[in-house]
């Protein structure tokens, strides 16, 4: 049985997919009156300027408003007049190198859309509680916030969308957490090592812990576990496109041939793809989708010099972390005065970029937090105290 929950926080706005209760799959978006601070999200509707045809890839880029053109496919149909303007809603967001994906708003053409070249931009964004359910599938659940429940209620009513609860349980954050984590654990001392880079994300299998007794059945072992937790790693970090993974050596055919059909057994139902090669030496490759960001494009930027580049999570995402968990902490003890100690980073875009923040959880639970900066703190470092 397939569920969502939906967490409204005062930052931002968290979804998850149930299936039997258990997480398979996250979303992540802007909270509940801060849509139009994000970029193009599907269900969003734009006025778009046809800026150039292209037959020859069955579309034409358009001018939305944004950093970037975004792309609307035509297929055979006769290619839209260049300078036009035309209602548009986003049907996929931008995704690693590739641009915002677009389809005609239903109900409107090119006649209906005739506002002056100004009005290019979005008309009107998804509330964030829609938007994860799209983004999800249209399944029941229930939400934390009643306003974003009876939008819900009012959007899908062949839907069950309970109110009530605290969104997300201790179970599901501890697990959405780890979905940024670069090392799985797998039963045994094994592990999954997985690095997402702009071409490819590439996943080795290691023994880890488990090396003791190591040889081809122990390899054999391993490989089982891996391919048992792999595709739900994959589904819940939202991890598409080109996809390598080194398993350890299969002990012989018939184990490389069983390894393939539990990686095939374990896809199902979980996580689209189109499987490659699994070569005698555990190499395998496949390719899924790109339909949305992964964790770690939402949450993350890139940062160092040309020979060692990593990883770090952004400001906004920094930010909205502090305040989740003062949040946390003022929804579980109803009675406690917590103060949420920020570095500087932290302080100033709390009070330049989104004061509504603060806002919302004051509407919420009153006047018995504070928000302080502490000079010890390096930017992005914060921490909740009585």
């Amino acid at each position: 049985m397939k569920t969502i929950a939906i967490d409204c926080g005062a930052a931002d706005t968290r979804a998850a997919l149930l299936v039997a209760n258990e997480p398979v799959r996250f979303w992540l978006g802007p909270a509940r009156g801060d849509e139009a601070h994000a970029g193009p999200e599907p269900g969003d509707v734009y006025v778009g300027r046809i800026r150039t045809a292209a037959p020859a890839l069955k579309g034409a880029f358009v001018d939305i408003g944004a950093d970037a053109d975004a792309f609307f496919p035509i297929g055979n149909a006769k290619p839209p007049t260049e300078g036009a303007l035309v209602r548009f809603k986003v049907r996929r967001p931008a995704v690693g190198g590739k641009g915002v994906m677009l389809a005609r708003a239903e109900g409107l053409d090119s006649a209906d859309a005739a506002p002056p070249a100004a009005s290019v931009g979005r008309i009107a964004a998804a509330d964030a509680g829609v938007a994860a359910v799209r983004a999800l599938g249209e399944h029941g659940g229930v939400v934390n916030d009643a306003a974003a429940g009876a939008i819900l209620r009012r959007e899908f009513p062949r839907l069950r969308i309970d109110i009530g609860g605290p969104g997300f349980d201790e179970n599901i954050e501890a697990l959405l957490d780890a979905s940024f984590s670069r090392a799985v654990a797998l039963p045994g001392g094994a592990r999954l090592v997985i690095d997402e880079t702009e071409a490819l994300t590439a996943v080795d299998v290691d023994t880890g812990g488990a090396a003791e007794g190591a040889g081809a059945k122990l390899n054999d072992k391993v490989n089982a576990s891996a391919a048992d937790r792999l595709f739900l790693e994959f589904s819940r970090r939202g991890i598409g496109g080109r996809i390598v993974v080194d398993f350890l050596p299969p002990s012989d055919a018939k184990a490389q041939g069983a390894l393939l059909a539990a990686l095939e057994k374990s896809r199902e139902g979980l996580f689209e793809c189109r499987f490659g090669r699994l070569s005698a030496d555990g190499l395998f490759d496949l390719t899924a989708p790109r339909s949305r960001r992964s964790l770690l494009d939402e949450a993350t930027e890139a940062f160092g010099d040309e020979l060692r580049q990593g990883r770090r999570f952004t400001l906004d995402w920094s930010a909205k972390v502090a305040i989740r968990a003062l949040e946390r902490r003022l929804r579980r003890a109803p009675s406690s005065r917590p103060r949420l100690l920020v570095g500087a980073g932290i302080a100033d875009y709390l009070a330049k970029a989104r004061p509504q923040w603060r806002e919302r959880l004051a509407a919420r639970f009153g006047a018995r937090f504070a928000i302080e900066p502490d000079p010890r703190m390096r930017e992005r470092e914060f921490d909740v105290v009585e």
